[in-house]
């Protein structure tokens, strides 16, 4: 962003008695707390001050050539001025007030590099680590930690990652031997934009009397904590009708889901069940497959193996004419713009691809397994971009280090929820037709129930591989996982070891 010049040199004269204000506050998660704000001053004076002589602050973008659209990054860390898009605008504003508090540029540096490793190590070996944080694909930076290109966010001074506009239960899930190499945090839109959940059409969900059946709003199920695996595949399972008559349902016929592989994975992390847990003494252990898992696999295998129900992309792509589209994905999921489907799995990334849909539609949180469990469950998507802090600072700007890195993601992530996500909402939920109460209290039930599968976000990829094999066929799910669990473990442990040496060989440095 080009730096406001005249209302930087005001601020200039005005700062000079407070430079570096602030700068020694202890960092990290539950040691430094914004204190609340008392109501005597406005909100930004909650946030320390500083001046940091006009230098710039970058942002390394890494995009992937690989992508038809810019999918998982967005439009989020910098704009150049006011266009009148309300989502450019909002950047725009939010990084205009971070250049004023601090006397900073921000910055955005792009690269299109399908590989962060390889492009990092290229910038280390040629002494070019010149930025401040990196923004990529968050499993391709899971899998650079143990290159040991990031620093821990709890180094970070000023900054308090239990707050909402971080990521508290998110982070809690990407915490190793008590280091966050990786974060995310309202910079970003995407831990809202890429934690899955379900779109259902309302006329739908009327024309073939799937809610009165019910004789309650699935909303108000949601609400109710009575949003259930048994509830969501009875309701998917009682849409099929065969439009033409040919004897057979299609993609020309009506359904009750588009889903992308139509294994129904999701439902492992939706029931609470992550593939590992930690221990109490920071070692982890697989809890990828048991009883329950297999019952759940059987559950939705029973519905999502059958086509009469739910429908996967490639069957919809059979024979496809896609022109017109952006993608074979798009136009997989324009059976549910064209009344074809029930429900439709995704995230709040779609909605820009339901805007000339006629029927209105809503949207709801993955179920729960049972109405005893205490909280819904959104996993964030692992190609989502997520934020990451080079290991080593930049000595091209005097100013940088970890109490200005911290200082400005605090206040540019608090900023952004105050300015930037308002108008996500009403970009994503009004302007996109979800503009009902109903279908915001269902967004921010998604929000605060946000979570990361470790492995997936590490690139481990056997897991993955393990879990599709166990929703494909559940009836060999113990041998599938018998003959997997070496090499997860395997792939566990190595990464767990890699973490602890790398660590180890820092704090004797330090």
């Amino acid at each position: 962003m080009k730096t406001k010049k005249i209302l930087a040199m005001i601020l200039v004269v005005s700062m000079v008695a407070i430079l570096f204000a602030a700068c020694a506050n202890e960092g990290g998660t539950g040691e430094y707390t914004r204190p609340e704000n008392d109501g005597n001053s406005g909100p930004d004076d909650d946030y320390p001050s500083a001046n940091y002589n006009n230098e710039d602050f970058t942002f390394l973008v890494i995009k992937h050539s690989d992508t038809t659209k810019d999918y998982y990054g967005g439009p989020y860390i910098d704009a150049e001025t006011y266009t009148g898009a309300a989502i450019n605008d909002a950047v725009y504003e939010r990084n205009m007030a971070v250049e004023e508090k601090y006397s900073v540029n921000i910055k955005m540096r792009e690269e299109i590099n399908g590989e962060p490793a390889e492009l990092l190590n290229s910038l280390y070996m040629a002494g070019e680590f010149n930025f401040d944080v990196i923004y990529g694909w968050g499993y391709k930076l899971g899998k650079c930690i143990t290159e040991n290109y990031f620093a821990d966010f709890n180094d970070l001074k000023n900054v308090d990652l239990t707050k909402e506009y971080w990521a508290p239960t998110a982070m809690e899930d990407l915490t190793i031997d008590g280091k966050q190499y990786l974060s995310i945090n309202d910079i970003s839109m995407n831990k809202l934009e890429w934690a899955g959940f379900l779109f259902y059409n309302k006329q739908l969900m009327d024309d073939y009397n799937v809610e009165a059946d019910l004789g309650v709003s699935v909303y108000d199920l949601v609400r109710e904590g009575k949003w259930t695996l048994d509830t969501y595949l009875n309701m998917l399972s009682s849409v099929s009708n065969d439009l033409d008559g040919d004897g057979s349902i299609t993609k020309n016929d009506v359904f009750g889901l588009i889903d992308g592989n139509a294994l129904g994975t999701f439902a492992s992390g939706a029931s609470g069940i992550f593939n590992t847990v930690k221990n109490d003494d920071g070692t982890y252990s697989l809890s990828i497959y048991d009883e329950k898992v297999l019952s759940i696999a059987e559950k939705v295998n029973a519905v999502y193996s059958n086509s009469k129900y739910v429908k996967d992309y490639e069957e919809l792509w059979e024979g496809a004419d896609a022109s017109g589209y952006s993608d074979m994905w798009e136009y997989a999921r324009s059976f549910f713009v064209t009344n074809h489907a029930l429900f439709c799995g995704g995230s709040a990334y779609l909605t820009s691809e339901f805007r000339e849909m006629e029927a209105p539609y809503g949207i709801l949180p993955y179920p729960k397994y049972d109405e005893n469990q205490e909280s819904y469950y959104s996993e964030v998507s692992s190609l989502a971009s997520i934020f990451a802090i080079p290991s080593t600072y930049r000595t091209d700007m005097s100013t940088a280090g970890p109490e200005r890195t911290g200082m400005i993601l605090e206040y540019m992530a608090a900023k952004s929820n105050e300015i930037l996500l308002p108008k996500y909402y009403e970009e994503v939920l009004h302007k996109q037709r979800l503009d009902s109460e109903d279908d915001r209290e269902m967004m921010d039930i998604i929000r605060d129930s946000v979570r990361y599968e470790f492995t997936d976000m590490m690139g481990m990829e056997s897991f993955a591989e393990t879990k599709d094999k166990i929703y494909e066929k559940p009836s060999t799910a113990a041998s599938t996982y018998t003959r997997a669990e070496k090499k997860m473990t395997k792939e566990l442990n190595d990464f767990y070891t890699e973490v602890l040496t790398m660590s180890s060989k820092d704090s004797s440095e330090g």
